[in-house]
């Protein structure tokens, strides 16, 4: 048997990638339950034994293919998000910036996946957690600067607006694999910043003021 090709860092991570790309194309495909390795390696142009080599098992191709994903639209979210301005500017960003990145249905119908077969999959489970803990600490330190600067006057707890603002992106989410016709983003966007204004005591029929 001929000795495995030694790649660069570079192309160990490229490999990685493309592998990964291939399984979320058949989460999307077939529903994570029923991805089979042979298929991704097929997707991806390698033999089911270079996937096996990268990934171990099919449960450890799933949640890093998982993980990788959500965390790559959390993080793209919060670098779009972190502008100069006021709190509720960065707000308005983080809510722009949830339809505006990739493949909204893509996106949107891989995170429902997710959500749905976690429940039945402890390995799957803690990249839902993972997700839900990377959305809260991101809104929570947004919220906790504007109560600061007394440019919010929140209605409630913080932890319960953070609830409510992810409770509604991932009810349009929902709306959005369903093939809802009002999920443009445009419309999206503002109902959501309407929940976001309700609950921060934002007026948003005028500029902010400081304090």
């Amino acid at each position: 048997m001929s000795p495995r090709p030694q790649y660069s860092a570079g192309e160990v991570e490229a490999k990685r990638a493309i592998i990964l790309e291939s399984a979320l194309a058949q989460i999307v495909k077939r529903g994570p339950e029923a991805v089979r390795m042979k298929d991704v390696a097929k997707d991806a142009g390698v033999s089911v034994g270079t996937v096996q080599y990268y990934f171990g098992s099919r449960e450890d191709l799933l949640v890093q293919a998982f993980s990788t994903h959500s965390s790559s639209v959390v993080e793209d979210i919060a670098g779009l998000s972190q502008t100069h301005g006021s709190a509720w500017e960065k707000v308005q960003s983080s809510l722009w910036a949830f339809p505006s990145i990739g493949d909204l249905r893509r996106r949107s119908q891989i995170w429902i996946e997710l959500v749905a077969v976690s429940s039945r999959n402890d390995y799957l489970r803690a990249s839902v957690d993972e997700v839900f803990d990377k959305w809260g600490a991101h809104f929570r330190a947004i919220i906790d600067t504007g109560i600061r600067d007394g440019s919010f006057r929140p209605r409630a707890d913080t932890d319960l607006i953070v609830d409510t603002l992810i409770a509604a992106i991932d009810g349009f989410d929902v709306a959005v694999v369903a093939g809802r016709g009002s999920t443009s983003p445009d419309r999206i966007v503002k109902s959501l910043e309407i929940t976001a204004a309700a609950a921060l005591g934002v007026d948003m029929t005028r500029e902010p003021e400081y304090e």
